[in-house]
C-alpha cells in the first residue's frame, strides 16, 4: 500500500479554512455544509474520518482507556483542523450573516446561488461514466431535495428531548450536500431559538443539539461511507441532485406566501397577498406583533436597479471562487499522485 503525504502547517491551515467556509454555509438556510466540503474536495475524506471515530474498533480502545491507541489510528489532525474552522465560522459569522440576511438578503442568496450553480457543473466530472442509473439518481435526489425544501415550518417545543431528536435529523442534511441543516431548522421550529442561543453562548441549548447530532452522526457516516465504496458513482449522481435542488430555495427574488402572526396572544395564518390588508392593520394596531415567513414563492426582480446589479455581482463572485477552488484542489490532487508514484517504487524496492 502507498504511503499517504504527511500534511504539513500550511495543508492543515487550508483544511481550517475549509471548515471556515463549512460553517459559514451551515448558517444559511438553504446552505448546505457538505455541499463545501464537495465543493472542496474534502467530502468523502470527511465521511471517512468521522466513520474511523465512530468505529467498533474506537469504542473499544475508548473502553480501554487506550488513549495512545486512539491518537495513533485516527485523523485527529485532520479533524481538529476541519473542526476548528467549523466551530469558529459559528461562533463569529451568525451574527455577521443573520445581518446581511436581513439586510441584503438578494444580494446574500445570489452569492452562494452562483456558488452552488458553479459547484454542481464542477462535481458533474467526478461521475466516471454516465449511464441511465446516474441519471435516474441524480432527478431522484433533486426531487427529494424540492420536497424538503418547500415544506412549511412547524412549532415544536423547545425541550431538551426535541433539541436532541433535532440534532439527529438535522446533522443528516448537514453532512449532505444540497439540504441545509439551518432550513431543517427552520421547518422544525427551532432556527431562531438556536441562533439566539449561538449569539447569547447559551451552552445547554447548544449542549444538546451538539449531543443529538454526535448521536446522528455516528450512525449515518456509516451508510454514507458504504454507499460510496459500493455504489461511488449513483451516490454522487445523487448528491449532485441534492444540490441542484437546493437552487429553487437560494432564489435571490423571493416574496412572502404565507406568513405566522403572534399578536395579543392570538395567533393566526395569512396569505398574502390576499390578506395584505388585515396584515397592515394587525401591525398598526399591535407594533409588537411577531411575523414568521412560512411560505415563499420565488419571483422575478420587478426593477433593474443597483441592487439588481450587486445581486448578479455576487453571483458571478460565487462561480468564480468555485473555479479557483477546483483549480486549487486539482492541483493538489495532481501533487499528491506525484508523491504517490514516487512513493510507490520505493517500497517495492524495500520489500525485495
Amino acid at each position: 500500500m502507498s504511503a499517504k503525504p504527511t500534511r504539513g502547517f500550511k495543508a492543515y491551515t487550508i483544511l481550517a479554512l475549509d471548515g471556515f467556509a463549512m460553517g459559514s454555509a451551515n448558517v444559511i438556510p438553504g446552505v448546505s455544509g457538505g455541499t463545501m466540503a464537495f465543493i472542496l474536495g474534502i467530502y468523502e475524506e470527511l465521511i471517512d474520518s468521522i466513520r474511523r471515530c465512530a468505529s467498533a474498533d474506537s469504542m473499544k480502545m475508548l473502553a480501554r482507556l487506550d488513549f495512545k491507541g486512539l491518537f495513533r489510528e485516527l485523523p485527529w489532525r485532520f479533524l481538529i483542523a476541519v473542526g476548528t474552522g467549523v466551530l469558529a465560522a459559528i461562533a463569529t459569522m451568525a451574527k455577521v450573516l443573520s445581518h446581511t440576511l436581513d439586510t441584503y438578503p438578494e444580494i446574500t442568496f445570489s452569492f452562494f446561488f452562483g456558488l452552488i450553480l458553479a459547484s454542481i457543473f464542477t462535481v458533474l466530472k467526478r461521475i466516471g461514466k454516465w449511464r441511465a442509473d446516474r441519471f435516474f439518481a441524480m432527478f431522484a435526489g433533486a426531487v427529494v431535495a424540492y420536497l424538503v425544501l418547500t415544506l412549511v415550518p412547524v412549532e415544536t417545543p423547545h425541550t431538551w428531548w426535541n433539541l436532541f431528536l433535532c440534532g439527529v435529523i438535522v446533522v443528516c442534511a448537514m453532512i449532505l450536500p444540497g439540504i441545509s441543516g439551518s432550513f431543517l431548522l427552520l421547518i422544525l421550529g427551532q432556527y431562531k431559538y438556536v441562533l439566539d442561543a449561538v449569539n447569547e453562548r447559551n451552552v445547554m441549548v447548544l449542549a444538546w443539539l451538539a449531543l443529538g447530532c454526535a448521536a446522528g452522526l455516528a450512525g449515518f457516516v456509516h451508510l454514507l461511507n458504504w454507499l460510496f465504496k459500493k455504489f461511488h458513482d449513483p451516490t454522487v449522481a445523487t448528491l449532485i441532485g441534492f444540490m441542484a435542488g437546493s437552487l429553487w430555495k437560494l432564489w435571490p427574488w423571493q416574496e412572502r406566501s404565507q406568513v405566522l402572526v403572534k399578536s395579543a396572544g392570538e395567533v393566526f395564518k395569512l396569505n398574502l397577498p390576499v390578506d395584505t390588508f388585515r396584515l397592515e392593520q394587525t401591525l398598526i394596531s399591535d407594533p409588537a406583533a411577531k411575523i414568521k415567513t412560512l411560505v415563499t414563492r420565488n419571483v422575478l426582480p420587478e426593477t433593474l436597479d443597483h441592487n439588481f446589479c450587486f445581486a448578479i455581482l455576487a453571483a458571478l463572485a460565487g462561480l468564480v471562487i468555485v473555479i479557483l477552488m477546483e483549480r486549487s484542489a486539482s492541483k493538489k490532487d495532481s501533487r499528491e499522485t506525484k508523491t504517490d508514484t514516487t512513493v510507490q517504487p520505493q517500497e517495492q524496492k524495500n520489500t525485495r
